[in-house]
């Protein structure tokens, strides 16, 4: 059952953008025509993965249009096995004609986007672009809900302009973060964690330069989730070979270089999991310096914590020093590539030993 779901794409207002809780689609400025003639499911060809502008525009799914995806007899399809392997569960609204070599066809399409395990709990559930519009939302291209990993998307082309295949790889973009931890933050919200510290995802948002999670104009054009799912979408169209479709989603200066593009890449096939731990250890004699620092690196934005521990008989105080400002032994981490940890003897001698967990 889909929900809070951040849904895209207004095929009659260019440049109206944002969304809710899940994401999104691709649109252009095209006509509802597409949506009074149902087609036939289409074969997604690596061809079409990028065409023309796109735009978005949020709305709000309700609970009927939650329990049409739970209707018995609506639709057909189901787990697929990929040549490489990978389950992909897909199912195409009756509207279309049933042809399970169609419904394999997009499960292979899918397994050929760069991706993890995240692929497997995906359900994705093709329609023509009115009932797609009648799940999502009123002019919605597509939805997705990080909740119940559910992709809704168009099976044809929803514009002339604009493919399904665009709009699925998007969308998938959105999958990928769901199931990626950018700890504290949420990577849907403000993309993965390499691609984030390089993008400067945290330091721009305290800056008020980036908008994590922004549903209305102009902020939605600083918003690094939707940024992250674009950067997606470029990977994978020159994994492709592929002419780039337009970048005009978000804004221009969030497009990705060829670090962020491997970045994301990295995020994608081997994610940050959890921090890692650097232990740095010494003593104090009775007679002798009375301080010792130790600078660690601090590669990724997210949680540091430092801990000091030492011998019965020594009193120690610990102070974590950021680009020159003091802060608590548990912090974020945002934008500062190392810190200096400073252990003060008061009194006593002995051994200590101090840990220092960063992303």
């Amino acid at each position: 059952m889909l929900r809070r779901v951040r849904l895209g794409i207004s095929p009659s207002r260019p440049h109206a953008l944002g969304f809710l809780w899940v994401v999104v689609a691709f649109a252009t400025s095209a006509t509802a025509a597409g949506a009074q003639t149902v087609t036939p499911l289409k074969t997604p060809q690596a061809a079409d993965i990028a065409r023309g502008p796109l735009t978005i525009r949020d709305t709000v799914l309700t609970r009927p249009a939650l329990q049409h995806l739970q209707k018995a007899g609506s639709s057909w399809g189901g787990p697929y096995t990929t040549p490489t392997g990978e389950t992909v569960t897909v199912y195409a609204s009756d509207a279309y004609p049933q042809d399970p070599a169609l419904g394999q066809r997009w499960a292979n399409f899918l397994d050929g986007l760069v991706h993890g395990s995240e692929l497997s709990p995906l359900t994705v559930y093709l329609a023509p672009l009115a009932e797609v519009q009648s799940i999502c939302g009123q002019q919605a291209i597509g939805c997705y809900s990080p909740r119940d990993n559910t992709l809704v998307g168009p099976g044809d082309d929803p514009a002339t302009d604009t493919s399904a295949e665009a709009v699925i790889t998007h969308e998938y973009g959105h999958h990928v973060a769901n199931h990626r931890s950018d700890a504290p933050w949420a990577a849907i919200d403000y993309g993965t964690k390499r691609w984030a510290t390089y993008e400067q995802v945290c330091t721009k948002t305290a800056a008020g330069q980036l908008y994590p999670g922004a549903e209305t104009e102009p902020h939605y054009m600083l918003n690094p989730g939707e940024a992250f799912a674009e950067t997606y979408r470029v990977l994978n169209e020159r994994n492709a070979g592929l002419t780039e479709a337009p970048w005009d989603v978000v804004s221009q200066t969030l497009y990705p270089d060829n670090t962020a593009l491997s970045l994301l890449d990295q995020d994608v096939v081997s994610p940050w999991t959890s921090n890692t731990t650097q232990t740095r250890s010494a003593s104090f004699r009775k007679k002798g310096a009375a301080t010792r620092s130790f600078t660690f690196s601090t590669p990724l934005d997210g949680t540091l914590k430092v801990s000091l521990t030492h011998a019965r008989g020594l009193r120690t105080t610990l102070a974590v020093v950021e680009r020159g400002t003091r802060v608590g032994a548990s912090s974020t981490v945002c934008g500062t590539r190392s810190v200096r940890a400073t252990v003060t003897r008061k009194s006593g001698s002995g051994s200590f030993k101090l840990s220092v967990s960063t992303p």
